[in-house]
């Protein structure tokens, strides 16, 4: 239906938005550790560019799940809505006795 592609088109934006989001974060990050690195230890930049590769992977598979869970509950209501649809003409049907 056209309501279910244009949901799926704003949840594929929504997921587009989310990934340049994600590329930014990681920029800014690698941008701040750089100029702090000379106040930091190794050890402390080892951990912090770790957290970052953690959290960025936290981040994207949320992303994906929620978004890929939006899209089955669009399929899911797009289905029903047409099933009734269908069941609604039937029923104005007449019927012969």
């Amino acid at each position: 239906t056209q309501m279910g592609m244009t949901a799926h088109s704003a949840i594929d934006i929504w997921r587009a938005g989310g990934e340049r989001l994600a590329a930014q974060a990681k920029t800014r990050w690698a941008c701040a550790l750089e100029q702090s690195s000379p106040e930091l230890s190794a050890e402390t930049r080892e951990n912090a560019s770790h957290a970052q590769t953690v959290f960025a992977g936290y981040y994207s598979r949320v992303l994906h799940m929620s978004s890929s869970g939006a899209a089955a509950v669009v399929d899911t209501l797009a289905g029903a809505a047409l099933a009734a649809v269908e069941r609604a003409g039937a029923w104005s049907q007449p019927r012969a006795h």
